[in-house]
Parts: C-alpha cells; structure tokens; sequence
C-alpha cells in the first residue's frame, strides 16, 4: 500500500470538522478519493476519514500542487506536472484508463499554484535511436500540437518550421514551461527529431531531446518557411537581444545546459547572448540547445 506523509510545512491545516490537530502524523492513504481524505495513523492500521469541506478555502489554495490536491486532479492519465520555479515531475497513477493508455496530460503551475490545463497529448512509443534494442523513448508529434495558448496572463504561439517535428515527452514538459516563463507569441522552432528518433541531416538531434530556435525579431514577427531565420550576421539590428536572453534564461532554467550560437554586432562592437560564449558553425540564424538536464521526478502511485 503507498501512502503519501502530508506536508505541514506547506500545507497548515485549519480544521472544523472531528480533527482538530493533525500533529499526531497521520499519512494520506488515499490522495484520489474523490470528496473525502483519509488518514491512517503512523505505524497503525487506525484510520480517520475526513470530508474535503474541512479544510478552509485559503488553505487549499496555500497547498503546493504536488500534493492532495494535484493528485486528485491527475487522477487515471499519466500527468506532467510543470511548475513556474523549474520543476518537472511526470505523475504515474495506480490506474490509467483504457482510452488514456496512449496519451500523456501536461499542466503548468504558475507561482500562486494555479492550474493550466494544455490538454492531453498522444505518445508515440519509439525505439530510441542509436541504442541497444529494447530501449524505448515516448515522442510527442509538435504538428499535433495546438500552437496557441492563452489564459489570463499566460501565453504563448509557436510554430515548427522543420520535417523534425518529435520531441521527448520530457523536453516537450520543458518546452511548455520555458514559453510560459516569457508569455511571446513568436517562438520559431526549427525542430527536434524526426519520428524514428533520427535526425537527418542533423547528427545532434536524436530521439527528441536537442532542438533548435530562431532568433526573435524586434518585430516580434513569426515567419516560416525557407530563408525565414534571421541571419544575425546581416541583421543584426532586426535581433531583439534583451528578449531572446530572457528565451534563452528560460531554456536554460527548464532544463536545457548548452547552447550553441552566434555572436552579433552592435555599433561595431562584438557581443554574445546569455548562455552563448562563442561562435558555433552555422549557428548565425538559429540557437541550438542541448545538454538536456532537467530538474526532473517520477512519481508513482
């Protein structure tokens, strides 16, 4: 039986009902079950079972979203839980229904611990590229993708300009936290992998955890197709760099530890982008991030 130690440090309890104080350690033994909690006391088979409507309003709400109420929520699909501070966490349920065997739920938590729902997403199950047969990787089809979001004040609009449309069902956890850290709406991406996990003509971009970016214009523009990416070489004006330091800190925070890129000048003076330290070949109209290292954790039921 899993059993899941309440968290008094993030979640303070102000009862009404029959427990008037939790101190004595009582464990969840239940996160999923429905308009009631119950508690089993520590190191006894002693249960108690309390109603949801027990726990005041503004208590709920101080609760991190990794605990009761984020497993309530994630109940019988396999959720990626993606929180504002970094954090990745892939929640695996004890059931998963029939019709949800084949698709993964990503959510995103902003700093007040409110929920946004991207919706449901079909896995791919693939044979990793390049390893021993029998290591499998899920992959996520970009093109089946909604490329706009919006509630409240988060957003984001992308597009995939690229035949590597496949990415890691992880990395895609971080694509989705790093566009919700700077809410544009001109994110070009220039590919991940291809569906086998393969990467031509690229040798760098297997089994989709390495991707490419275009460089964001002033005018906030989102162009696709042939010759699109800005060349920062020629136009370097055209580079919003506060803006893309700012996409660039959010890769990096959301998992992504190297990136490879171009220098561009400003008033005849050399100047590199956070994260790029020198120049990279053929790296002057996109950004290239690998070095995937999330802060990441699996959670079984």
């Amino acid at each position: 039986m899993n059993c899941y130690i309440l968290g008094f440090a993030s979640l303070v309890f102000n009862l009404n009902g029959p427990i008037k104080n939790l101190e004595d350690n009582y464990i969840l033994k239940d996160p999923t079950i429905g308009s009631e909690i119950v508690l089993i006391k520590k190191d006894s088979t002693k249960t108690k079972t309390v109603p949801l409507t027990n726990f005041k309003k503004k208590d709920t709400l101080k609760s991190k979203p990794n605990n009761l109420l984020a497993n309530k929520n994630s109940k019988n699909i396999v959720t990626y839980r993606i929180y504002s501070d970094g954090r990745i966490e892939k929640y695996i349920p004890k059931v998963i229904l029939k019709e949800n065997e084949n698709k993964y739920k990503y959510v995103y938590y902003d700093e007040q611990g409110k929920k946004y729902d991207l919706g449901d997403f079909r896995i791919q199950k693939t044979q990793m590229y390049k390893r021993p047969k029998g290591n499998f990787i899920n992959l996520i089809n970009l093109e089946e993708v909604a490329k706009y979001y919006k509630k409240n004040n988060h957003q984001y609009h992308f597009n995939i300009d690229s035949p590597r449309s496949y990415v890691n069902e992880k990395s895609f956890a971080s694509f989705i936290g790093a566009m919700f850290e700077v809410n544009y709406l001109d994110i070009g991406c220039n590919g991940f992998s291809h569906s086998d996990g393969s990467s031509k003509p690229s040798k760098s971009h297997i089994n989709g955890n390495n991707g490419d970016f275009k460089y964001l214009r002033k005018d906030k523009s989102l162009k696709c197709g042939s010759g699109t990416s800005l060349n920062i070489i020629k136009q370097p004006d055209s580079l919003d760099s506060e803006r893309q330091n700012k996409w660039l800190n959010a890769l990096y925070k959301f998992g992504w530890k190297n990136f490879l890129g171009w220098s561009y000048k400003l008033k005849e003076k050399k100047q590199y982008l956070d994260h790029i330290p020198k120049n990279t070949a053929n790296h002057f109209h996109h950004v290239h991030v690998q070095r995937y290292q999330p802060n990441f954790k699996e959670i079984r039921e």
